[in-house]
């Protein structure tokens, strides 16, 4: 795994570009657990960005895991 990049990329049906794609706090970690070298993803400029996992940080929160909290609900 520590040689391996990950590409997350969101659709836009109405356009013909990406939309923002950079992963949430709870994706980085698991990213991260998982030892994967580079992640690949597009900001909120449309740019397409490489990091290395363990340069990344985020505290981008995604709505799923906000209505977790909400419902009270523990994930690790």
């Amino acid at each position: 795994m520590r040689k391996l990049t990950i590409y997350i990329v969101k659709h836009r049906p109405s356009t013909r570009h990406s939309a923002e794609s950079r992963p949430c706090h709870h994706c980085t970690k698991e990213i991260k657990r998982l030892g994967i070298k580079k992640i690949v993803y597009v900001d909120s400029f449309g740019e397409v960005n490489k990091k290395l996992s363990r340069d990344y940080y985020n505290d981008y929160i995604c709505p799923g895991y906000k209505e977790y909290a909400r419902l009270n609900i523990k994930v690790d």
